[in-house]
């Protein structure tokens, strides 16, 4: 699944809405398109509700403190 910026001039898939797209999901396992097309504001609202139920993990620092490289 990989989110990219979209190539064409549609209206937002979100239910209600009726901005343009902005970004475009899309996902090789779907059967047909695979593609969910979303307004800037849909995209960050749907960020909002999944950092409810997943928290990213942080990243490992490249060096460690007190180590040889420091």
């Amino acid at each position: 699944m990989t989110v990219e910026k979209a190539k064409v001039r549609v209206k937002c898939d979100a239910s209600g809405c009726n901005n343009l797209c902005d970004y475009v999901i899309v996902n090789k396992k779907f059967v047909f398109d695979g593609s969910v097309y979303l307004c800037e504001d849909c995209m960050k609202s749907l960020y909002n509700e999944i950092g409810k139920f997943t928290i990213p993990k942080n990243v490992k620092p490249l060096y460690k403190k007190g180590g040889k490289n420091e």
